[in-house]
């Protein structure tokens, strides 16, 4: 059997060959002390399935980046498989090309040494006739569909297919490209939010198969040029800038973590376009959906005038978050007539119900009913009340700009994550940055770290205020800040230094987010968090600028759903 693990391994040679391929994908990475822990997944990956395999395998490697390079190095030495390692150049002129024809002459003479025969011009052959296929059906397939489509073809396979599926009318249509990423997750993620992947410029996609092989005498230099002259060439030979793709409304650009060379690629910004770091295999789909939920929610244009019948409506929020769930009830002007906040518990969806059905009977004694709701937070789809389920970015974009038009950026710190959002003059969301991988920078960093101070969260604001020298919390870990506070007690440090050096540290983490976005003002602070001084006062330190903070902060989520409720409530 043969594994591969790059695109740039020419599958003309692997097609000229009668013996069975497979291009190495999803797997569960493993550690490993030789590979060191700031190596993408996708790395550890190939590494695990090169230790498995054994002598009757054949393993080729691209030395495409440092981390493959040490990773085919490592198992060119340990695995048991036999591992050829195919050198890439650096630029794509004409020297390159010839210096990857004699690396694809190495490798056929590697296939062969090992007992593998290879006619590289009947290769050729199949391979173009795999890229007619392979342009022929892509154009009309969508979701899972399409990527199997690819998968087989990666392969040297041609898939089948029993129903003409396409991208389905009404649903936002979504281009992939980037860097190596799980597709399957991705197309998951996408599918749950509403939309569709109906474009894949990836090397798991459409990139290898975008140009067929020209016939030439010598087949080696064909097969060089045609790797070299890719649509959209791997992040290794970028000049850096990524442009969209009109025919789609939104493009996902995915960094794949810790990569030597698509982390300084950068998408060309637009409203269309978000840079997503992703590790491989993806392990959180709940944290994806609300990423690409908003981007497919960014552009869209919700504002609207109700209708007569709309009159006699109120309209309803929630924001089902992982701490407490926030409800709100506005009339047709966005007046706020009724708001509560419970504690999430163990049963989000049970405690957003009792609220709705509250909320219910509030509408019912003004003489009115709930003309929809609107579900938020990462407990949005167990709403099974709610009429449409929006990302938070959105809500709260939406409710920050209702209360404050001038402002164009918000923080929002909750209880197990942390955003920050750019809104354009007109209220829509330009961009945004999130923190929700760990508990760092959120009310649970407080929540921990107030604790080993034995001091309430409010008391740690107080104390703050009459701290006599700063001194700096190193850890942003949530578990080791807390052993920090604990070896600075032991030290003897004053607990209002300690307390407003965690707040400092809270301060550092959400504003790295906010400088990515260009630190954008006048700026909003809303969650439950932003009702503690201790944080207001140390981003105001670190901005040097002020702060707004609304009234009800923690509501302002299911504020912004309510009025997307309202809004969506057309004249006929």
């Amino acid at each position: 059997m043969i594994y591969y693990t790059c695109s740039y391994i020419p599958l003309e040679v692997l097609m000229g060959s009668d013996i069975e391929f497979q291009r190495l994908m999803r797997s569960s990475p493993t550690s490993s002390h030789e590979l060191g822990c700031n190596l993408c997944g996708y790395a550890k990956t190939v590494y695990q399935k090169g230790m498995e395999l054994d002598s009757n395998d054949c393993l080729l490697i691209v030395d495409s980046c440092d981390a493959m390079r040490r990773v085919g190095d490592l198992l060119d030495e340990h695995s048991l498989a036999n591992v050829f390692i195919l050198r890439l150049p650096w630029k794509r002129d004409g020297e390159s090309v010839r210096f990857l024809a004699v690396e694809i002459q190495r490798l056929v003479y590697f296939l062969e040494s090992s007992g593998i025969s290879v006619d590289l011009r009947e290769g050729i052959l199949r391979f173009n006739k795999l890229v007619d296929f392979v342009q022929a059906n892509e154009k009309r397939l969508a979701a899972g569909d399409l990527s199997d489509l690819y998968f087989q073809a990666l392969n040297g396979m041609q898939a089948t297919y029993t129903s003409k599926y396409g991208a389905t009318p009404g649903k936002s249509r979504l281009a992939i490209t980037g860097g190596i990423t799980d597709i399957g997750a991705l197309d998951a993620a996408v599918k749950k939010t509403g939309g569709v992947i109906v474009m894949n410029d990836t090397c798991l996609g459409a990139r290898p198969f975008s140009e067929r092989t020209q016939e030439k005498p010598d087949p080696f230099q064909a097969v060089a040029e045609r790797l070299l002259k890719w649509r959209s060439p791997c992040a290794r030979f970028s000049e850096g800038e990524f442009r969209s793709n009109g025919e789609v409304d939104a493009t996902v650009f995915v960094a794949p973590k810790f990569c030597d060379f698509y982390d300084f690629v950068r998408p060309k910004d637009g409203k269309s376009v978000y840079r997503i770091e992703l590790d491989y295999p993806i392990n959180s789909q709940g944290q994806l959906s609300t990423r690409i939920g908003a981007l497919m929610e960014k552009n869209s244009v919700r504002s609207a005038s109700p209708s007569k019948e709309g009159m006699k409506m109120l309209f309803a929020g929630v924001d089902s978050g992982s701490t407490t769930t926030n409800a709100v009830l506005i009339d047709k002007e966005g007046r706020i007539i009724f708001s509560k906040t419970l504690k999430t518990g163990v049963r989000a969806s049970n405690t957003a119900e009792a609220l709705i059905a509250e909320m219910t009977e509030v509408a019912s004694k003004e003489g009115k009913r709930i003309g929809k709701c609107v579900s938020t937070g990462y407990g949005r789809l167990l709403v099974s009340s709610a009429s449409d389920r929006i990302t938070e970015i959105s809500c709260h974009a939406r409710g920050v700009f209702e209360l404050f038009p001038e402002a164009r950026g918000i923080i929002d710190v909750g209880g197990q994550d942390s955003k920050v959002i750019r809104l354009s003059p007109d209220g829509n969301v330009d961009d945004f940055a999130m923190n929700d991988k760990c508990a760092a920078g959120t009310g649970r960093f407080l929540e921990v770290t107030a604790a080993a101070l034995e001091l309430e969260i409010d008391e740690m604001a107080l104390m703050a205020r009459k701290r006599n020298k700063d001194i700096s919390i190193s850890s942003v870990c949530t578990v080791f800040a807390e052993s920090e506070v604990v070896s600075l007690i032991g030290m003897g440090e004053r607990i209002e230094n300690i307390s407003s050096g965690l707040f400092r540290a809270i301060a550092k983490r959400v504003g790295a987010m906010y400088s990515r976005l260009g630190s954008p003002v006048p700026l909003v602070f809303t969650g439950g968090v932003a009702r503690n001084s201790g944080v207001v006062d140390a981003l105001k330190e670190l901005f040097g600028t002020e702060i707004i903070v609304p009234e009800a902060p923690e509501i302002v989520g299911a504020f912004g759903a309510a009025l997307i409720a309202r809004d969506s409530v057309v004249e006929d």
